[in-house]
């Protein structure tokens, strides 16, 4: 904090009312009765001279009287108090308004919607939203790998019913005086239906068309095959189909466990397509060859551990996994919205005939996963504290994935010995390699954060996520130039993602900033390392002061 250079002309100084300026300091403490006499007295003595101004009792500042002069009627050059000057309000407080104002009542950028959005919440504007962009970009990717007629024109009905459905439902909301909200939750309903069902067809298409060819030797093109569109589809219309708050919808217990049945259910799909894919792959080995099922089984070992994590984090209800796995999705998400343009590989279409299909049970997980509701089961939370969780939420997952990245550099450097493989068996063995330092730096930043003092451990941690954004980078442009792929988790896009994330988490002053200035480091990682094991928070012993701070204090009297 600046200090005034007066203070060091006397102790006394330190406060603000013992200053002319009373805005140049913030309030400290509360002064001493010699200390507000010194400071009030002149203040005293001039509204002898004027009207009554006695504290304001809602914000506890004194009036004071401007000091502007009025001149003499008769000229005389005699200066008078105007008996009208108007009161100026002092406000000591360090920041705001004094009082704060409630949410509802502060309007943004001046915009205030109408009573009948009373009750629409960030979160349900942004799934409308959401479900808006993920609803165009399937219209624009690829829908069908074939081409199906019949299917890709099912799909544009189908996204064009549930567009023009979210904009009815917004437009009935919005312009007539009395809504009609048991109608508008049967319309939203009604026009994502036949999104949903349709994402849901061609996925049985897939798997229906590919059955007789699951043992043949490898087709030259999949019978339907999975665009991008597909997954997008699916998730626009989970994310569209559930009631919003402002049309008269709460989700109840009943709700919330349909939710995670619905969560459940996907999960034994996405089990019951592996054991479909293992099949597939054992039965290629005796028609198509070992180096195309080894590839096969490299693909789907990396797929089915991360949707085992996403699964996993939303069914066991872990708190600080679930907003992790949640962000992660959500990325993926975003990189599918761009894969038209970009061609990310982790979005690549493809079929129950050539591989493991995993993004639309990905992308289903994710819409329920934020869905109101199955979020308004979950108790979230983003204290200070929360973030070093999550900090070592990605060290983890960046050790788990990476340690599976060096399974598959493995494997398919052994099958590039019999078949043509991009890069070739040495830059494979190569890539394992930088992998494995990916999983050892991870797991050293891990045990940095769980074990070593308070700055060594955030010190520590930076520098683990600085060398996975280097190394990641530098990787990415190698396999970029030699086998002409993109970011990936095999060639160093995640490490690079997750060394930024963490680096963020660990070092930008918002997550971690005390609310009144630089943060007690070692107090926040004592906190975390005791609710990391279990143990009572730090944070349960300081007593609740909300009701005190939230009350208005009066200006002390004589």
């Amino acid at each position: 904090m600046d200090r005034d250079p007066r203070e060091d002309e006397t102790q006394d100084a330190d406060w603000i009312f013992a200053i002319d300026d009373p805005h140049s300091l913030p309030t400290d403490r509360l002064p001493s009765r010699e200390e507000f006499d010194r400071y009030a007295a002149p203040l005293l003595a001039r509204r002898e001279n004027g009207p009554a101004l006695p504290p304001d009792t809602a914000t506890g500042a004194i009036p004071a009287i401007e000091d502007d002069a009025a001149e003499a009627p008769d000229g005389g050059g005699e200066d008078v108090v105007a008996p009208l000057a108007r009161p100026r309000v002092v406000s000591y407080a360090r920041s705001g308004t004094t009082p704060n104002a409630e949410d509802d009542e502060i309007p943004i950028a001046g915009f205030q919607l109408p009573e009948r959005f009373k009750d629409l919440g960030l979160f349900d504007a942004l799934r409308d939203v959401l479900a808006l962009i993920c609803l165009t970009a399937a219209l624009t990717t690829v829908f069908t790998v074939a081409h199906s007629p019949v299917l890709d024109l099912l799909g544009k009905i189908a996204i064009g019913l549930a567009l023009a459905a979210l904009v009815a439902v917004h437009a009935l909301r919005w312009i007539p005086a009395s809504p009609p909200l048991r109608a508008l939750r049967v319309l939203r309903m009604a026009g994502m239906a036949p999104a949903l069902l349709v994402a849901v067809l061609v996925l049985g298409a897939d798997l229906v068309l590919s059955l007789p060819v699951l043992f043949a030797p490898l087709p030259d093109g999949p019978p339907v095959g999975i665009g991008v569109g597909v997954p997008l589809l699916l998730l626009g219309a989970i994310l569209g189909i559930e009631p919003r708050a402002h049309e008269g919808y709460l989700p109840q217990e009943r709700a919330r466990r349909i939710a995670r049945q619905v969560l459940l259910g996907v999960g034994i799909a996405a089990a019951a397509a592996l054991l479909l894919a293992l099949v597939m792959i054992v039965g290629r080995l005796f028609t198509t060859g070992w180096p195309f099922s080894l590839g096969a089984f490299a693909n789907t070992l990396i797929s089915a551990l991360l949707l085992a994590v996403v699964l996993a984090s939303a069914l066991r209800r872990d708190r600080s996994w679930y907003v992790f796995s949640t962000a992660v999705a959500a990325a993926l998400a975003i990189g599918a919205l761009a894969d038209n343009s970009l061609g990310l590989q982790f979005a690549a279409p493809a079929s129950v005939a050539t591989g493991y299909v995993y993004l639309p049970f990905l992308f289903a997980a994710l819409g329920l996963m934020i869905s109101r509701s199955f979020v308004r089961s979950m108790p979230l939370s983003f204290r200070r504290t929360d973030w070093l969780v999550y900090s070592v939420r990605a060290l983890e997952l960046s050790a788990l994935m990476h340690t599976a990245a060096v399974l598959w550099h493995l494997l398919i450097a052994l099958a590039a010995t019999s078949a043509p493989v991009a890069g070739g068996p040495v830059l494979h063995l190569i890539d394992a390699v930088v992998c494995a330092c990916f999983v050892v730096v991870s797991l050293f930043g891990r045990t940095a954060l769980l074990s070593r003092p308070a700055l060594s451990a955030r010190a520590s941690g930076v520098v683990a996520s600085l060398v996975l954004v280097v190394v990641g980078f530098l990787d990415v442009i190698v396999n970029s130039i030699a086998t002409a792929s993109g970011a990936g988790l095999v060639t160093g896009g995640v490490a690079l993602v997750l060394g930024i994330a963490t680096a963020l988490m660990l070092t930008v002053p918002a997550p971690v900033r005390d609310e009144f200035g630089a943060p007690d480091i070692t107090r926040m990682f004592a906190d975390f390392r005791a609710r990391d094991n279990g143990r009572v928070s730090l944070l349960d012993l300081v007593p609740d002061v909300t009701e005190a701070t939230a009350e208005r204090k009066p200006f002390p009297r004589r």
